[in-house]
């Protein structure tokens, strides 16, 4: 749980499947337990092993606050240092496109902790149903860790808001975070689940007062998450967002495509044997050949090789076996079979056997 399709770090457009993984999130029951229930918040924590952070997602619904300004409220950097006391500074760095863009962030934490900041990406996408948002830490170049923070990490937020039943907004929201420094993961999951509900009920503080705000700003329809054509002209490539001091990802093993190379097998010498030993050697030697030899009485400029060498004894041998068989029938008063061989040139490109001179 509490990871969508990013790798750690990675910058990259979000994709559908990304979004899909927050609903998911949401929309899940199992392996979450039910940590804070009051006033339409609930607040679940992650089922995960002991020492480990865990995922903690939040639901409410508020029959005071439009989705809009829900919304609204989520995106806008201004009206953020009005309502969210931790802030320190947050600077933009740029668009990837027009739904994800780059930004750092900074906050105040409670003595004797060190403050935190985060640089993160941000991903939006507006269905009309429903409005979403992804962010998590990613590098830039641009904003190495400074002095007096900690640098965090964030492997998911997320927000979904949808109409509620009636009248008034549904809220959905996710988020597995590493404060990093020297802090228990017993102590982390505990705050994450104290704040959670806390945050909420500033969102909703914060809505019921952002049309009014707005209204009043030099431009108030001044929305680049609603309206594209208002995004800022800046871009950053997504070259700047690759850590040249992160350890490579895992590559998969290629698959081994090289052709099986044909290994002829050493004959076994055979230091003496009798004429009845020599009956039969096809077992322990036999190839696979595939290509076509010239017969080397034909041309003799030809270099005989091992292999051709071998062949030829072994022939050779097959041959002592015959006449000395016959010789053992005319001694027995036993004529010997008349068998006429036809020479043909020595030629060999499938299986044969070496004992018996023929093809399989």
């Amino acid at each position: 749980m509490g990871g969508a399709g990013w790798a750690r770090g990675e910058a990259r457009v979000a994709d559908d499947s990304d979004f899909e993984t927050l609903k998911q999130l949401l929309a899940s029951e199992d392996g979450w337990n039910l940590e804070y229930e009051r006033d339409g918040v609930k607040v679940w924590a992650e089922n995960a092993a002991h020492g480990a952070l865990r995922t903690v997602k939040v639901v409410a619904e508020f029959e005071d606050v439009e989705p809009d300004a829900l919304y609204d409220v989520l995106h806008d950097p201004e009206y953020r240092s009005v309502w969210d006391t931790h802030m320190l500074g947050a600077e933009d760095a740029g668009h990837i496109n027009v739904n994800n863009d780059v930004g750092y962030y900074a906050m105040s934490c409670p003595a004797p902790l060190k403050n935190r900041d985060f640089v993160l990406q941000r991903s939006w996408l507006d269905t009309g149903d429903e409005k979403m948002i992804l962010n998590h830490s990613v590098y830039h170049k641009d904003y190495p860790p400074r002095k007096g923070f900690v640098r965090a990490v964030s492997f998911l937020t997320g927000f979904v808001v949808r109409v509620r039943q009636g009248k008034g907004s549904w809220l959905g929201y996710v988020s597995r975070s590493d404060p990093r420094g020297a802090l228990p993961a017993w102590l982390v999951n505990r705050v994450t689940a104290q704040l959670a509900p806390r945050l909420v009920h500033q969102l909703q503080a914060a809505a019921r007062r952002y049309p009014g705000w707005k209204a009043l700003t030099d431009s108030p329809y001044y929305k680049p998450w609603r309206h594209p054509e208002q995004v800022p002209s800046k871009r950053i490539s997504l070259e700047d967002c690759i850590d040249p001091d992160a350890p490579p990802p895992p590559q998969e093993p290629k698959p081994n495509t090289s052709k099986f190379k044909l290994e002829v097998p050493q004959p076994k010498e055979i230091e003496s044997h009798s004429i009845e030993d020599l009956g039969d050697i096809s077992s322990e030697f036999s190839v696979e050949v595939e290509e076509e030899t010239l017969d080397h009485a034909q041309d003799p400029t030809k270099k005989k090789g091992k292999f051709y060498r071998l062949v030829k004894s072994m022939k050779n041998r097959r041959k002592s076996v015959q006449v000395a068989k016959s010789a053992d029938n005319l001694n027995d008063g036993k004529p010997p079979e008349e068998k006429q061989e036809k020479k043909k040139p020595f030629k060999f490109h499938r299986r044969f056997s070496l004992s018996r001179g023929r093809e399989d």
